[in-house]
Formats: C-alpha cells, structure tokens, sequence
C-alpha cells in the first residue's frame, strides 16, 4: 500500500497535468497554422434525436454543414485526394508512434518527478520494480480527486495516443491498460493499486473515446487563418496527443479534405446559467450555477454500430463557495439494437454503454467507471410533441464512496473502495425539438472492498421544467435531491441527503 504525504496526492496531479501539457505545448510549437499547401441529470444520448425541425444549414462556430450522410461540403475537388482516415474506425495503424508515445507519457512526468522535483516515490530501481510485483495489487492512499479524476484523464492520453495513431476503440484500450500497467509496476517505488487500474483503463477509455470525437468535430482542414488557430488550440486542449501527432504529421496546417464520418447525425449544446438553492444545511446554500450538456449522435438515426457513435455529457459547475465541479458524467453506447421498425410511432432499442461518472455534493462523493444495459424508447405523440424514455440497469467494479469526514489510520482515505450496481429510469418531453420536462430517478447498492463501511445504498431523483422564449434562449426551473445511507459494523450513521431548487436561463444549440 503506498504511504505518501497528503502533499504527495496534489504533487501526483501536478504528474498528470505535466504530462498533457507536454502534448499540448508540443502540438503547438509548428509553423504557422495559417500556412497553406493550397491556396446534455443521467439521462442518455436519447435527447437528440427529436430535435427535427432545425436548419441543417446553420451550425456553431462556423462549422461548415456537412451533407447527406457520408457526404462532404462542396469544394473538395480542389483539395487533395489523399486517403483521410475516418474517425468511427482509425486508419493506418503506427504502432511504434503510439507506443512510442505511451513511454513517453510515462517517462516525461518520471523524469521530472525523479530529476527536478524528486519525489521520493520516484526514486525506483531495478529492485522496486521487482518487489512491487512480489507484493501485488492493493489499495492505495492517494485523495479522492485524483484517483476518481485524474487518473481517468490520464488513462485519456494513453487511450488517445493509440486513437490518434489508426487503432479503434477496444485496440486503444489495449494500450490504455499496457499503460496503466506500466505506471503502476514499474514507475513508482510503491505498491501497485487495483483501484488505479480500473480508473486509468476504463475512465481513460471513456474520456479518451469523448476527446477524440469532440476533437474531430472542431477540426476543420479546409479553414485558415485565426478560424483554422481557434480550431487547432481548442482541439488541442481537449486532446492533447492528438494534436501532437497532427504536428508530427504534418496535418496541423496543411489543407487537405475532412474525415467523411467528422460529423454524427445530429449535436445538441446546451447550457443553463442561473442560481441554485442546497438545502440541509449546507456550508454555501445559495450559488451560482452553470450546468452544461452535450448530446453527440442519434441511435435512432443508426448511431448504433461504433462504440460512443453516440454519447452523452453532463458537467455542474457552481460558485462561489463550496466545490466548483459538482458532477461530471459521460455515457457512450457500446453497441445497441433497433428492437423495431423504423417507422413505427413508438420505437425501442436496446443497448450497452460505458460510462464515467463523478459527483461531489453534500450527501454523495461518489466516482465509479459504470458498464450498463438499458432500453430507449421514442414515441411520436403528435406532429409537434415527443417523448423519450430510458431505463437501464448499471454495474460497476470498483466505486469510489466517500463515507467519513475523517481519514481512516486503516486505509489513510475517507471514503471506501466498493463493487455494485442498480437501475435507474429516466423520460423527457419535446415540444418542436425543444425540451420542455425531464425527471429520472436512480438507485445504486455497493458492498465496501475496502474501507470502513460494509454497504453504501445512493439515490438521486432530478426533475426540470423549460420554457423556450425566443430563438434557441428559454427560462426554467429544476430540483434534484441525493441520497446516502451507509452501515458500519461499529456504528450508526444517518441518512445523508442534499436537495436543491434551480431557476435559470438555457440557451440551446443544435445541429446536423
């Protein structure tokens, strides 16, 4: 078990952020990009799939529309003709460059921890690495948000370092998990931990999946100038080592066509700004809020066959006081199958997806990698109305639960390592493409693994209301309550619960 300082766990985020900034300062340092060579509270992706009666032509940030599907815009004959290589599948595979680049991300922040800052948990031989694997798997001591956060993010730059070279989906996980194994065995002089391996490999697989789709989205080879800049900065900070191996290609500022498979089907940006009440007597029970969703692809318009062909995210950021990210969550279908006819008024599919998942709010910190099956229904209720359902069951391996408000001299953590899942059921209604009610409500059971508690019971119910106002701005309302119940062999704890009222103003985007 590794016995490192609490200065230790934020020094281990310094490693991970290093590491991306590496990738993101390398991506950046070409020759100007200018330069030419010619001339969307848990519910599913489900969401985009009503918003009809949009203009395909319009699209935000500039972002040229593409066609019908697997069509470009007009103009690419004058490009060049070279092969592209699409973004659902990969292309070339480079083996020796993404290999290359896992090392790299292991011996960069290494290095520094060992030369510059020398961490003593760096100091590794020949003979630490020996002993980590006589010793084995265990629990590590390091903080909460750096085991359910920033591994995760780590495991996204191993991940994307295979995308980025041809690999797809579950090859790049490959090598996300040869990462995560190497970090673990061999680059520190403690003991590997369980709890790192699952993080690093399945939230990097999941977070790494999101930044390459999102990156390829932002992307446009055929743009110069300060739009072609603004393109390249933003995709590199979601992807840094994609971006790194668009500088060691060439691509950063060459003109040449766009992956057919750039766009999905449909996308959905929305944002709610306005203010938030916690009840139960929280430390800042009036904040500012800022909750932002992201819909990626229709499964009821065959985004259906490549893993995250459709996905959904989730982000609550809140201020002042308290803690700034409330939830993260990010859910991609694996695999689904249309149940029936395509043109039947109510529609199922059925469907495996893979999620991440991060909440931190008074009664629930709670982090888990999540697998789950569910069914999504569309029913057609009349020209103008639409409704969508999810109910899905969920299993994860090893969940984060923070269940003290004191480290325990046992484990150095204040919360506890737990295996489990449950169920959750969701709907929202459409009013001429626009959301205008949801609610869900989930319930989830974990037996501790590791820790001071024995079983973990968490609920949450959320419900909202929107009013859309003019163009793509509209005015609502919401409440979401959670719920904690842990039992000990030594103790009594109360329920913990958390509810919330929000007022706020949305402001929605969509496009094909």
């Amino acid at each position: 078990m590794k016995n490192r300082s609490v200065a230790a766990w934020s020094r281990e985020r310094h490693r991970i952020r290093r590491a991306a900034g590496f990738a993101f300062l390398a991506a950046l340092l070409t020759r100007p990009i200018a330069a030419r060579t010619e001339g969307p509270c848990g519910f599913s992706a489900i969401g985009a799939s009503v918003l009809e009666d949009r203009d395909e032509r319009n699209s935000p940030g500039g972002m040229p529309s593409s066609g019908p599907a697997g069509e470009e815009p007009t103009g690419f004959s004058q490009l060049e003709t070279a092969p592209v290589e699409k973004v659902r599948t990969g292309g070339k595979k480079r083996f020796l460059a993404a290999a290359g680049e896992v090392v790299l991300l292991e011996v960069g922040p290494w290095a520094y921890d060992r030369y510059v800052s020398r961490y003593e948990f760096s100091f590794i031989s020949w003979e630490t690495i020996k002993n980590n694997f006589k010793t084995g798997f265990h629990y590590d001591r390091d903080n909460f948000s750096v085991n359910q956060s920033s591994h995760p993010y780590h495991g996204g730059l191993f991940f994307d370092a295979a995308r980025s070279n041809g690999y797809d989906f579950w090859e790049s996980g490959v090598f996300t998990l040869a990462g995560s194994l190497i970090w673990e065995c061999c680059m520190e002089n403690t003991a590997p931990s369980i709890n790192d391996l699952v993080n690093t490999t399945l939230g990097g697989m999941t977070r790494g999946e999101v930044a390459h789709r999102l990156s390829a989205m932002i992307l446009d080879n055929t743009s110069s100038g300060r739009p072609r800049f603004f393109r390249e900065v933003g995709a590199a900070i979601l992807n840094p080592v994609g971006s790194l191996n668009r500088l060691l290609r060439g691509e950063l500022g060459r003109d040449f066509p766009n992956p057919e498979d750039r766009f999905p089907s449909v996308v959905v940006l929305s944002a709610d700004f306005g203010y938030r009440h916690i009840g139960g007597g929280a430390a800042h029970p009036d904040q500012g809020t800022l909750s932002l969703s992201l819909l990626y692809g229709d499964p009821f318009e065959g985004d259906l066959t490549r893993p995250f062909d459709s996905f959904w995210i989730g982000i609550d950021l809140n201020s002042p006081g308290g803690v700034l990210t409330s939830r993260i969550e990010e859910r991609g279908i694996l695999k689904g199958w249309e149940l029936t006819d395509r043109s039947d008024r109510v529609r199922h599919i059925f469907g495996f997806s893979q999620e991440y998942e991060y909440l931190n709010n008074e009664s629930q910190v709670f982090g888990a990698q999540i697998f789950s099956a569910g069914v999504l229904s569309k029913y057609n209720i009349g020209s103008n109305l639409t409704g969508l359902t999810d109910a899905t069951v969920f299993g994860f391996p090893l969940a984060g639960i923070r269940t003290t408000d004191f480290e325990n001299p046992e484990t150095g953590r204040n919360y506890d390592y737990a295996p489990g899942g449950g169920a959750r059921l969701a709907g929202r209604v459409y009013y001429r493409g626009r959301e205008i009610a949801g609610a869900g409500y989930g319930v989830a059971w974990a037996r501790t693994a590791n820790g001071v508690s024995v079983t973990n019971t968490l609920q949450f119910f959320r419900a909202v209301v929107r009013l859309p106002l003019v163009g793509p701005l509209g005015a609502g309302a919401g409440y979401s309550w959670y719920s904690r119940k842990t039992t000990y062999s030594r103790f009594f704890e109360a329920r913990k619960t958390q509810s919330e009222w929000r007022a706020f103003l949305n402001a929605a985007f969509g496009f094909r």
